[in-house]
C-alpha cells in the first residue's frame, strides 16, 4: 500500500517534516508563509545531500550549493532546475510585492510548489537512505488549516497563528491596494479611493501588533505597518524601531530594511554606510535576496568595489530577485557584456519589473539589439503603466502612437497617455520634453479627419489640452 508525502518525508528526513507540514497547511491560506517553508525545505535537503557525498559549501547562497552539488554530479540537471524552482518560489514568497503577483497566482505557485517538493524529496530517496523510494502518493490539500488558524488566532490568542492572519490579510490588501491605483490612473483620477485596501491593511496591522510581543515576524511586520501607515495610525519612528529590535534577534528581514535604513537614512537613522554594510551582510548570510540587492547598491554607488557590487548583485538577480536582475543588466550593459545584459533584463521583465518591460519594449520598438516588434512592444509599455504608472514610459508609447509606430494606435489614446506623463512625471527634463513636443502632438488632434464619431472623440481629446497646446491638469478636465 503507498504512503502519502508526510509519511515519505518523515522516513527520508525527520528534520524536514515541520517545514513541510506547515507548508502543506497553510499554501491555500498564507501561499507566501508556504513558499518561504518549502525554502526552507530545499536549503536543508541541499545540505544532507552534500554531506551524504561529503561535499562541504563555503558559500552560504543557496543557488551555489546547488551549482556545487550540479557541477560535481551528486544531483542530476533536472534535480538542480527543481531545487532552483523552489529557492525562487520562496523568494517570491517572502518578497510578493515585488513579483505583481496575485493572491490567486500565489496560491497556484504555493499548490505546485509543494507538489514539487514532495516530487523532489522523493528523488533524493536513494541517495540519501541508499533504498529504492517507496511507493507514495500525493494526499490532496484541503483548507482545514486556515479554519483552525483563524481559531487559534482568537481564542487561544497565538502569536504564530495571528501573525499568519495578518500576513495574508496584509498581502491581500496590497493587492487591493494595486487595483486601487490602476484604477485612478486609467480614469484619469487624482482622486484614489483606497478604503477597501486600507481596511485590510489596518486589519492586518491589528493582528502585527496583537502578535509582536511575543513574534519577531510580527514585531517587524507591525513596525513595517507604522512606517507605511497600513494600521489606524502612522508612526514612522517607532515602526523603525520596532524593526531595529526585530533584526537584532536574528530575523533577515528587518536586518535587511534596517541595513537599508542605514544606506539611505530615515526618520529614525541616519546614514551609517558601517552599519548599513554590517546589517545587509547579516541578511545576505541568510540568502535575504533584498539585502544582496542592496549590498550591490552601497558598493556600486557608496563604498566603491566593482567586484563586489557585481557579485553580490549577481548572487541577488541569481536568486530570482527581479530588481537585482534589472540592476545587473544595467552593470553589465556597462561593461560592455551586451549579450548578458540583454538576457538578464528580459528576465526581469518576464518577472513584470516596470522599469526592465519599459527598457526592453524601447528596445523592441526602436529595433536595437532585438528584432523590431512593435506589437510585444505596445504590449511591454501598457504593462509597465499599469504596474508602475512609469511617466517615461507613457511619454514614449505616447509618441509611438503619435508616431504610428505601433498597431492600432489611436492619438485619443496618445492624448490621455501625454496628458499622463506630464500629470506624474518627476524631473523637471520629461516635462520640458513635453512641453516642447505637446504642441505639435496636439496640432495632429486638431487636423484629423474621419467619421463624424471620430471627429468627436479627437474633439474629446483636445480639451486634455490648453489653448498652448499644453497638458491640463486631471482635475481641470
Amino acid at each position: 500500500m503507498a504512503i502519502n508525502d508526510l509519511e515519505l518525508v518523515r522516513r527520508l528526513e525527520p528534520s524536514l517534516l515541520e517545514d513541510y507540514r506547515l507548508a502543506r497547511n497553510y499554501c491555500l491560506d498564507v501561499p507566501t508563509h508556504a513558499l518561504v517553508h518549502l525554502r526552507s525545505v530545499a536549503y536543508k535537503l541541499v545540505e544532507a545531500l552534500a554531506a551524504s557525498v561529503e561535499i562541504k559549501f563555503k558559500s552560504k547562497n543557496l543557488y551555489d550549493r546547488v551549482e556545487v552539488l550540479n557541477r560535481a554530479r551528486a544531483i542530476d540537471v533536472r534535480l538542480a532546475r527543481r531545487l532552483h524552482k523552489l529557492r525562487e518560489g520562496g523568494n517570491k514568497g517572502a518578497h510578493p510585492e515585488k513579483y505583481r503577483l496575485s493572491q490567486e497566482q500565489l496560491v497556484d505557485l504555493a499548490k505546485r510548489s509543494v507538489e514539487l517538493t514532495a516530487t523532489v524529496l522523493a528523488e533524493s530517496y536513494d541517495t540519501l537512505k541508499g533504498a529504492p523510494c517507496p511507493d507514495w502518493a500525493f494526499e490532496p490539500l484541503d483548507q482545514v488549516a486556515g479554519r483552525e488558524l483563524c481559531y487559534r488566532a482568537v481564542m487561544e490568542e497565538d502569536a504564530e497563528a495571528q501573525y499568519l492572519v495578518g500576513i495574508s490579510l496584509k498581502a491581500k490588501g496590497l493587492m487591493q491596494r494595486e487595483r486601487e491605483l490602476s484604477f485612478a490612473m486609467a480614469n484619469d483620477s487624482a482622486d484614489i479611493n483606497t478604503e477597501a485596501s486600507q481596511r485590510r491593511l489596518a486589519q492586518a496591522g491589528y493582528w502585527f501588533e496583537r502578535a509582536s510581543d511575543n513574534h519577531a515576524g510580527a514585531r517587524f511586520e507591525y513596525g513595517v505597518a507604522l512606517i507605511h501607515g497600513y494600521g489606524d495610525h502612522e508612526d514612522p519612528a517607532l515602526g523603525e524601531t520596532l524593526v531595529q529590535q526585530a533584526a537584532e534577534s536574528g530575523l533577515a528581514e528587518a536586518q535587511a530594511l534596517l541595513g537599508y535604513f542605514y544606506l539611505s537614512s530615515s526618520t529614525a537613522f541616519d546614514q551609517d554606510l558601517s552599519k548599513a554594510e554590517h546589517y545587509l551582510l547579516l541578511a545576505a548570510d541568510q540568502d535575504q535576496a533584498e539585502a544582496m540587492a542592496n549590498l550591490g547598491v552601497l558598493y556600486h554607488h557608496h563604498l566603491p568595489d566593482a567586484d563586489k557590487a557585481l557579485s553580490y548583485t549577481r548572487q541577488a538577480a541569481q536568486a530570482g530577485y527581479p530588481v537585482a536582475q534589472y540592476h545587473l543588466a544595467l552593470m553589465l550593459e556597462q561593461r560592455g557584456e551586451l549579450d548578458a545584459a540583454l538576457d538578464w533584463l528580459q528576465r526581469a521583465a518576464e518577472q513584470s519589473y516596470p522599469d526592465a518591460m519599459a527598457v526592453l519594449a524601447r528596445h523592441l520598438l526602436d529595433g536595437e539589439r532585438l528584432s523590431p516588434d512593435p506589437t510585444r512592444a505596445s504590449a511591454l509599455y501598457r504593462k509597465a503603466i499599469r504596474y508602475a504608472a512609469l511617466p517615461e514610459a507613457m511619454f514614449e508609447l505616447s509618441l509611438a502612437i503619435f508616431d504610428n509606430e505601433v498597431p492600432d494606435a489611436d492619438p485619443v489614446e496618445g492624448a490621455a497617455l501625454l496628458q499622463a506623463a506630464y500629470h506624474y512625471a518627476g524631473s523637471r527634463e520629461l516635462k520640458e520634453a513635453i512641453e516642447q513636443l505637446s504642441p505639435t502632438l496636439v496640432a495632429a488632434l486638431e487636423s484629423g479627419a474621419g467619421s463624424d464619431d471620430q471627429l468627436q472623440r479627437l474633439q474629446l481629446a483636445r480639451r486634455r489640452f490648453d489653448d498652448h497646446g499644453l497638458p491640463l491638469p486631471f482635475e481641470n478636465l
